[in-house]
């Protein structure tokens, strides 16, 4: 505001000065003319006089004329007009003088108003940051402080526990000073959080809780196989030279079709079927895997997509899933055959190897085959039920030799 108001008086100074310049110019102008004017006449009565003392020298003396001297009036006229524009000449100045002086004071006074002004703009404008830098930090405070209370009890206590906790602070015997204020609150973040819940679980539950048909009552017994595909059944690789490829694993197709045989063959894969269904279709033409499940009907865990079997609409004591994903089996590991990953190593006989131990869990009508999944536990479970077969047919041949040696 100070600069502006310094501005505006320059401004004036500078529009004051040229104006009463020009008005100096006109005046003097105006003088001049008027000392010309004055200057011609006196220059013709001095002609005239000239002509008349001629006249008169050539002239016969006679009577003397009545007529007054001219000399002395024309002597007087030169003098007032000189007179006069010398007065016009200091009242000009005097003019122009007192002009400037007003147009400095003008100018002066305008820019101590516009700094008084700019002053105590800034003063408003400091009052006006000050307050608003406590208004900030007062919401900031309160809103930490707010976000540690309401976060104590996320992770203290679940939907369920937090119900309980507010039912019971409602009791009589159990009011605090300020319940009366804490229970409305508790209750209204409890219901918040509910329905935050819900909200989430839509999108992180598989859509329905029946991601297979019932089986029909005459196939109540059959057992269902869950396979995942990634490094399971199959390995998608990119390189620069050729871009992404996918490889079969060795034995995939002998696998699926010795398996259809038994059991009810599903696929699960965390996937989306613009993925999956181009693989599956070349993979298993003649369609020995029954029903395809997809990304959204996996259960969104902690970033991870996990299989959750309780939705398949089985019983888990009849499903075995095969997979070479550790975040898959999450939540139900006793159901889970654990491959290693493949990653198109030559010589891959994981799937071949497994196809015994299925078939034997098949013909012997394990009830539960949790358990056969238990007792694998920490070992791969291909290699150690060959090792398991090996070590069985050496003593079915010992005790073919000992029953061989004791008839002879």
């Amino acid at each position: 505001m100070l600069s502006r108001g310094l501005q505006a008086g320059r401004s004036l100074l500078r529009t004051g000065v040229w104006k009463d310049c020009s008005v100096v110019r006109r005046q003097l102008s105006d003088g001049v003319k008027n000392g010309a004017s004055s200057n011609g006449a006196s220059s013709s009565v001095s002609a005239e006089q000239a002509a008349a003392k001629s006249a008169a020298s050539s002239s016969p003396k006679g009577p003397s004329s009545i007529s007054p001297p001219t000399t002395s009036s024309s002597s007087s006229t030169s003098g007032a007009s000189a007179a006069s524009s010398t007065e016009a000449s200091s009242r000009l100045m005097r003019s122009m003088q007192e002009s400037i002086e007003a147009a400095q004071a003008a100018a002066v006074a305008q820019a101590s108003s516009g700094a008084g002004a700019g002053a105590q703009e800034a003063a408003a404008d400091s009052r006006l940051m000050r307050l608003l830098s406590a208004a900030g930090n007062t919401l900031f405070i309160a809103a930490l402080g707010t976000t540690a209370y309401f976060g104590y009890y996320t992770l203290r206590y679940n939907t369920s526990e937090m119900q309980d906790l507010i039912d019971q602070r409602k009791k009589p015997e159990n009011e605090f000073p300020g319940s009366s204020v804490w229970v409305p609150v508790m209750s209204w973040y409890a219901d918040n959080r509910k329905q935050l819940a819900e909200t989430i679980k839509k999108y992180s539950d598989p859509p329905s809780e029946h991601l297979l048909p019932d089986l029909p009552l005459h196939a109540r017994h059959v057992r269902t196989l869950v396979l995942d595909l990634d490094d399971t059944l199959i390995h998608s690789d990119w390189t620069r030279g050729r871009g992404w490829r996918t490889f079969k694993r060795p034995g995939a197709e002998d696998f699926l079709r010795q398996m259809a045989q038994y059991y009810e063959l599903v696929i699960y894969t965390d996937q989306l079927p613009t993925y999956a269904d181009p693989i599956l279709d070349r993979l298993d033409p003649q369609r020995f895997i029954q029903y395809r499940l997809y990304r959204d009907s996996t259960q969104y865990v902690n970033g991870k997509h996990v299989r959750n079997l309780n939705y398949l609409n089985r019983d888990l004591d009849k499903v075995l899933l095969i997979t070479a994903n550790p975040d898959a089996h999450a939540l139900q590991p006793d159901n889970a055959v654990k491959l290693k990953p493949w990653k198109l190593e030559s010589g891959d006989t994981a799937l071949l190897d497994l196809i015994p131990l299925l078939e034997q869990v098949f013909r012997t009508n394990v009830p539960d085959v949790r358990a056969v999944v238990r007792s694998f536990e920490g070992q791969d479970i291909p290699s150690a039920f060959r090792e398991r077969m090996l070590k069985a047919n050496q003593k079915a041949s010992e005790r073919r030799g000992l029953f061989g040696s004791l008839r002879r």
